[in-house]
């Protein structure tokens, strides 16, 4: 006997994803690309693109700014190229740069890295802590966090040392730092902890070592709340025809 739910159900496409490096190494957005491809799988098309312009990975308050700009002009570039519409966006910066501006422009779901994973974060411990690259980032961060209203659950922020392009190549030295950044988050009281940024995306199973409290890698965490976000919207503008 036929299912008779299914009779009424709409035949299911894959979501159209435009996910946003801020950053202008491309090498970057096409590691970004792949890791979407294998955590979404066949529920998304993904559609990775590099900033039009801008540093190669943001790293102060200056180069967020130009970024911004950057990122706000490749969104309206590719929604106008696009042969068809997409279903949400994904800034992949941790900074998000730019994206009140590309939410007031843009009509469907608009998802950021930091955002996402403090979201997740605080739905898995009662304080979280931010692991990521770059010497001018915990003061950013406080600021971006502050803005969101999350700061009372921040029980760190914590800088790894060097050039946030080389933590790329997953090198066992990368990880061993990544991992002494870990250990120092428990030590200020977290009991969840935010791999944060593109340069850290996909690091968790080269990892050796780990505190054994939950880790969240605020690409995945971005990743997983848009392919939700754009599932509701698309069940809302069903209803809206029917």
């Amino acid at each position: 006997m036929p299912d008779a739910v299914s009779l009424d159900r709409p035949a299911f496409s894959p979501y159209r994803l435009l996910v946003v490096n801020g950053n202008t190494t491309s090498s970057l957005t096409d590691r970004l690309a792949a890791q979407a491809d294998s955590f979404l799988g066949g529920a998304a098309h993904i559609h990775a693109v590099t900033a039009v312009f801008g540093p190669p990975y943001i790293a102060s308050r200056v180069e967020a700014a130009v970024a911004a700009h950057a990122v706000l002009e490749t969104v309206e570039r590719e929604v106008a190229q696009a042969d068809a519409p997409f279903d949400a966006c994904l800034l992949a910066c941790f900074g998000e740069p730019g994206i009140g501006a590309v939410r007031e422009c843009l009509t469907v779901p608009v998802v950021g890295m930091a955002e996402a994973s403090i979201m997740a974060a605080m739905q898995r411990g009662d304080r979280y802590a931010i692991v990521t690259v770059g010497q001018r980032w915990p003061g950013m961060l406080r600021e971006q966090i502050r803005q969101l209203g999350l700061e009372a659950r921040c029980a760190a922020i914590i800088a790894l040392p060097g050039n946030a392009l080389d933590y790329v190549s997953q090198t066992p030295e990368s990880a061993a730092q990544v991992s002494l950044a870990l250990d120092a988050a428990v030590a200020q009281g977290a009991d969840v902890i935010i791999v944060a940024g593109a340069a850290l995306a996909g690091y968790l199973p080269v990892l050796t070592r780990r505190p054994a409290v939950p880790i969240i890698d605020s690409y995945r965490a971005a990743l997983a709340q848009v392919l939700a976000l754009a599932s509701l919207d698309r069940v809302q503008r069903q209803c809206a025809w029917t």
